[in-house]
């Protein structure tokens, strides 16, 4: 090899020496650190899939369940049976609960066999809607189950369900099979109405007006009446309306506001908010 040649090639490898020195003093926290955000950023890419998968997913079966339940599109249900017969927890759910809206008692006991694997398997909608038809008696056996109605709505309302806050606090509130419990039921219907749920605005403002549960506190008491009465709940209306008439929860007595809330009234009973 030409001396020009080798004296050129010299340096270079000088450089790649010391690069790969340099590389070896790596600290190895360095290299850890290095492939746990890899793998972190790896698991956000794929958490954030799942979500897409499964919002994708849920919006498929809701849309299914609207076809099976409003216009009775037979591929539709088919739908939903495959997927509840694959296993699929949400479908079971779906299925359970479009079943339950027919009118024929073995669609409805079919309908609830199927809510009844989803509630068992964790599925908040199913346990509230099986809880809520084991406390009407809405069941296939016709009957109420009062200790069923306890346990479901007590699962689905501590899983975020406000329907099932709501039930819950009726049962807590007349006891059904235990010891009324006014605490708690202004506990939950607190939890229902901060959901929107107006007939439990208009239960938690009686609480406040008599001292059910909580202490009694008549401002309290109107801000949910009103807070109800905005969702055009007619009791609720009709409530303020008589207030405004005898000058009763602190509010003055008015003959304006009265006879303004009795017309809002008849107009609510027209189309009453409706409970969950």
């Amino acid at each position: 090899m030409p001396a020009t040649a080798t004296a050129s090639a010299a340096p270079a490898r000088a450089a790649s020496r010391r690069l790969s020195r340099r590389l070896l003093r790596i600290h190895p926290l360095f290299v850890v650190a290095t492939v746990a955000l890899t793998v972190a950023a790896a698991g956000v890419a794929g958490a954030a899939m799942w979500r897409h998968q499964s919002d994708t997913r849920h919006a498929e079966l809701s849309q299914w369940q609207w076809l099976a339940t409003s216009a009775d599109d037979a591929g539709a249900l088919d739908q939903l049976q495959q997927a509840a017969r694959a296993g699929e927890t949400a479908a079971r759910a779906a299925l359970g609960e479009t079943m339950m809206s027919r009118t024929d008692a073995a669609t409805r006991a079919d309908g609830e066999r199927w809510l009844r694997m989803a509630a068992d398997s964790g599925h908040v909608r199913a346990q509230f809607l099986l809880g809520k038809a084991a406390m009407l008696g809405t069941l296939a056996t016709g009957r109420a189950d009062l200790p069923l109605a306890w346990r479901l709505l007590d699962a689905a309302a501590n899983g975020g369900d406000i329907g099932a806050a709501y039930y819950l606090g009726l049962l807590f509130r007349g006891g059904h099979g235990r010891t009324p419990d006014p605490a708690s039921a202004a506990r939950w219907f607190k939890v229902a109405a901060d959901g929107g749920v107006a007939q439990a605005m208009f239960l938690l403002g009686n609480a406040y007006r008599e001292g059910e549960g909580v202490a009694q506190d008549d401002a309290r008491a109107v801000a949910w009446y009103e807070a109800a009465a905005e969702r055009e709940h007619p009791a609720s209306i009709q409530t303020l309306a008589m207030a405004y008439r005898n000058g009763e929860l602190g509010l003055v007595q008015d003959d304006r506001n009265y006879r303004q809330h009795i017309a809002e009234a008849a107009h609510a009973l027209k189309h009453p908010a409706i409970n969950p």
